[in-house]
């Protein structure tokens, strides 16, 4: 297993964190500050989200989450790469929507360290879960 010191796993661990808190808040937008300006994100069933931008009208719109918790967090990685995954099970109400949902899964982020040395998020793909 590839190995990082424990401050880059630290803060690898505090975006995870301060990500949940933005999604949370309802500030979904506030997230992609903690991506790379060329982020990918791999939607299940769709194209791929190429930038900032892209991704920004993938999460201005959508459902207003009510909760999220992760499980089994795991962090890797070894010099200026590293690799983030988790289960998670989100509940949230669709756009336009009345009812609560819940969404489960697996989560992958790509993170690359910058030369300011800060962590950012280079990709992001999740992988729905078909239990109930």
């Amino acid at each position: 297993m590839l190995t990082l010191p424990e401050k880059d796993i630290e803060a690898i661990q505090q975006i995870h964190r301060r990500w949940i808190e933005a999604e949370l808040s309802g500030n979904a937008l506030e997230v992609l500050r903690f991506c790379t300006d060329d982020v990918r994100w791999m939607v299940p069933g769709s194209e791929v989200l190429v930038g900032k931008e892209a991704v920004s009208l993938l999460v201005h719109t959508g459902a207003g989450i009510v909760d999220i918790q992760t499980a089994d967090v795991e962090v890797c990685g070894s010099g200026e790469v590293a690799y983030k995954t988790s289960k998670y099970t989100t509940r949230f109400v669709a756009e336009g929507g009345d009812s609560e949902q819940v969404a489960r899964g697996s989560h992958l982020w790509i993170l690359h360290k910058q030369d300011n040395e800060e962590w950012k998020v280079a990709l992001v793909t999740w992988q729905p879960s078909s239990e109930i």
